[in-house]
Order: structure tokens, then C-alpha cells, then sequence
């Protein structure tokens, strides 16, 4: 794994392929991993992990997902990196909807992923962002496992209210369908 350093932070991320970036976002230890080869075919994918490497002024008062999406801002920063595409697992489609607030002009789209067994208390932030969603204009896909759908609610509540998001139900006779699907 690569390391980078900057503004009080230390990332290690891991990268594959070449062309426009697709950035993961940071999930469950090794959710990304087997995937990255495959990703890597298709663009330049770049999975990251980040700390801060002290106290940080600007994160005092920040929930965790808007300190975790300027953590991105601040990875991206130290990449060069001035636009991208960001993939989401459930537990970060919070941090996910606070970058694309934030830093509209940083997205290209946005892909946030949800499965039956990511199920998590996720819904509670997204429903924080409730009266912001409609101002989130990147371009949004919605991919959900079929039998996740009754623990991800929250599925077609965005869809309903991001204006620019589709929805993909993937179901369980899709081959490649299982519980870590990206």
C-alpha cells in the first residue's frame, strides 16, 4: 500500500488501473479488496483508508461523516485529484451524501451500494440530511441486493429525492449476487 501524509492526516490507500479515478470509500476491513483487480480494468481505482495524526481544529464540532467527507477532500487534495467518481458501502453512504453536499464540483457521480448484511444504522444519517438531499445534483446510482431491500429502506427514499439517482435491484439468481456485492 501506498502512503501519503498532509493537513494533519495520514492515508494508506491501494491503487489499480489507469483512467478517470473511481475512489472507494472507506467500509469494513477488506469489503473493497477483491475487487480492486477487477475495477482496475475498467478505470483507475483507488481504495484509501485515513486518521488524523493529531488534534485537527477543523474537525472539532464535525459529526463523523463530515469529518470523514473533508478527510476525503483533504486525500483527494494531496492526489491531485480534482474530480472523481466515489463508491459507497452502506455504513459510508452518509459521508458519501455529505461530500456530494459539500464538494458538488469535485463528483463526477456517485455509487452507493447497499447489501443484506451492511444493514446498518446508516438510515439515521441519511435522514440527518433529509431537508439537503433534493440539492445533490451528481449523478447518483442506487445498487441493492433484491433481499436487501427491507433492511435498506432508505433505498427508494433516496431515490424518491436525489434528483439525478437511479435505482438497480440486483437479485439473487444474478450470478455474481452475494452478500459483498459492489
Amino acid at each position: 500500500m501506498a502512503e501519503v501524509s498532509g493537513q494533519g492526516v495520514h492515508f494508506s490507500y491501494e491503487t489499480a488501473g489507469d483512467g478517470f479515478p473511481l475512489v472507494l470509500a472507506p467500509g469494513p476491513q477488506g469489503v473493497w479488496s477483491p475487487y480492486i483487480p477487477l475495477l482496475g480494468e475498467l478505470c483507475r481505482t483507488i481504495m484509501y483508508t485515513g486518521h488524523d495524526l493529531g488534534e485537527v481544529p477543523s474537525a472539532e464540532g464535525l459529526q463523523p461523516s463530515a469529518r470523514a467527507a473533508q478527510l476525503l477532500g483533504t486525500f483527494l487534495d494531496l492526489l491531485s485529484l480534482e474530480r472523481v467518481y466515489l463508491a459507497s458501502q452502506t455504513m459510508s453512504w452518509h459521508m458519501a451524501l455529505h461530500f456530494a453536499l459539500h464538494c458538488p464540483g469535485r463528483l463526477e457521480g456517485l455509487v452507493l451500494i447497499g447489501a443484506h448484511d451492511m444493514a446498518t444504522d446508516a438510515g439515521y444519517g441519511i435522514m440527518s440530511l433529509e431537508a439537503r438531499l433534493h440539492a445533490i445534483t451528481v449523478p447518483t446510482l442506487v445498487v441493492s441486493e433484491a433481499e436487501a431491500l427491507a433492511a435498506l429502506p432508505y433505498v427508494d427514499f433516496l431515490t424518491e429525492r436525489l434528483p439525478r439517482c437511479t435505482k438497480l435491484v440486483i437479485s439473487a439468481a444474478t450470478p455474481a449476487a452475494s452478500y459483498s456485492i459492489p
